[in-house]
């Protein structure tokens, strides 16, 4: 049910960052990014994922974390009173409020503000532009922990550019 929750809120993140990008003043950079084949070949779109981010407002990157945010606000809230009162005693409040903040600490231990200047600052960097959102906030994280990541980094770009060049 959880993984459900969570699927359903990021797939609707994803949904409306284009929706906003649409409502922005004419002059502004496309929501979308896309790439053709070579000539003699079937064209193939794909998502710029870091054009996308870079040309949101700062309040759409806010609204984009804030969606993550609230995700795993209700896994944890769903993994936590999933479990309380299974053994047929009334649930201790306290307890449930403990091990509900243990699990967003656990899965969501900085402040979105600086998750989400830690993701901007790695999609400045044009060849992580095709990394999608998901896995780019995990990078995040570890940038903001000071946990090495370049190496999974170049790695991650080396096989998204792989599978496009498959796909084309």
């Amino acid at each position: 049910m959880a993984r459900k929750a969570l699927f359903i809120v990021l797939i609707l993140s994803l949904l409306a960052v284009p929706a906003l990008a649409k409502s922005k003043p004419a002059g502004k950079a496309g929501a979308t990014a896309t790439a053709t084949a070579p000539a003699g070949q079937t064209s193939r779109t794909f998502i710029d994922f870091g054009t996308r981010w870079t040309s949101m407002t700062d309040k759409e990157r806010s609204s984009f974390l804030d969606g993550y945010y609230m995700a795993f606000h209700l896994l944890c809230t769903n993994a936590v009173l999933g479990n309380a009162g299974q053994d047929n005693q009334k649930p201790n409040t306290q307890e449930i409020q403990k091990q509900f903040a243990g699990c967003m600490a656990a899965n969501l231990p900085f402040d979105p503000a600086t998750v989400k200047a830690a993701m901007t600052e790695l999609y400045q960097d044009t060849a992580n532009n095709h990394i999608p959102y998901d896995q780019m906030i995990g990078f995040a994280f570890e940038k903001v922990a000071g946990k090495p990541y370049d190496d999974d980094l170049a790695k991650l770009r080396q096989d998204v550019e792989n599978h496009l060049k498959v796909g084309k």
